[in-house]
């Protein structure tokens, strides 16, 4: 009962429905999730419950996608072009990318009518 009724004043919750709009009302929500850094560092494996990786600003830049073994690559919140959900997928996107070009994308796409 403690977790909902944090849940209930929660900043982000606030956020949610502001950008939702009269139609949204958490209380419609099945599923609801605190995320805090100590979640962080018990079910995502960060030190501390960190975002990303430990980068001084302005001295270094996030790691690129390719590994020493051939074929394999990373992407990620660890990887260029860094945290957060948009540069997730944005790493992604350059990964595919990086293996299929934009026609083939286009090519593929089509095939599987989208």
């Amino acid at each position: 009962m403690k977790i909902l009724s944090v849940l209930k004043y929660c900043v982000i919750w606030r956020a949610v429905e502001r950008a939702l709009g009269p139609g949204f009302c958490r209380d419609k929500c099945d599923v609801k999730f605190v995320g805090t850094p100590l979640t962080h560092q018990r079910f995502l494996r960060r030190n501390r419950g960190t975002y990303g990786p430990a980068i001084q600003a302005g001295k270094e830049t996030f790691p690129g996608h390719s590994t020493p073994i051939p074929q394999l690559y990373c992407c990620g919140d660890s990887t260029f072009p860094g945290i957060g959900v948009p540069a997730v997928a944005a790493s992604g996107a350059i990964v595919a990318n990086s293996l299929v070009s934009v026609s083939q994308h286009s090519e593929l796409l089509d095939a599987i009518r989208i």
